[in-house]
């Protein structure tokens, strides 16, 4: 009778792990914040604008980034899902939901305060001329 009693209490304690782990898994990714890149490989204006987009991320290196390339199908399905009407497109999402969204080849400091305004995380501590929009 006693092995069956710690048998069921130790099934029920692991239940509990599992649900609490779940929830918790749960709570995090509804407060998740990531940057979602719209973007294709036969577009000049992505070419151009992929250096811009990946040294100012470098500033950002705690940040989620998801990048969508329109030629998958499953990609193209999220990025229209979001909203991208067209290519470059960054997307700011937090718990899953569109904050903001900014289209075509910006300049750097353009970028950069666009990720600035939308984000709750600060800038790697690097050096940035924030007055640098241009």
């Amino acid at each position: 009778m006693r092995i069956c009693a710690k048998w069921l209490w130790t099934i029920a304690a692991c239940l509990l792990i599992t649900i609490l782990a779940a929830w918790s898994w749960q709570a995090a990714k509804a407060n998740e914040e990531k940057v979602m890149y719209v973007y294709s490989d036969s577009c000049g204006y992505c070419q151009s604008f992929r250096p811009t987009f990946e040294s100012v991320l470098a500033e950002y290196p705690q940040l989620a980034v998801e990048r969508l390339d329109i030629h998958d199908d499953r990609d193209l399905a999220v990025a229209l899902d979001l909203g991208a009407e067209a290519t470059p497109t960054v997307f700011v999402v937090k718990g899953g939901q569109v904050v903001d969204k900014l289209e075509g080849e910006v300049p750097a400091g353009v970028l950069r305060n666009f990720l600035q305004k939308n984000l709750d995380i600060p800038l790697s501590g690097r050096n940035v001329d924030r007055y640098n929009i241009l």
